[in-house]
């Protein structure tokens, strides 16, 4: 989209995140946790003792 500044509140109307957004948001969470799958999670007991 072009972008110039005369149009904020439009291209506010208009961005990501303002629909449902039902792939990125899992896409961004997986992301975050660098794409790991298929690993359990490490157990808090044996990480504080």
């Amino acid at each position: 989209m072009r972008k110039y500044n005369w149009s904020q509140k439009a291209l506010r109307r208009r961005t990501t995140g303002t629909g449902r957004m039902r792939h990125l948001k899992t896409v961004q969470r997986k992301f975050k946790n660098g794409f790991r799958e298929g690993s359990s999670a490490v157990s808090k007991k044996a990480a504080t003792n």
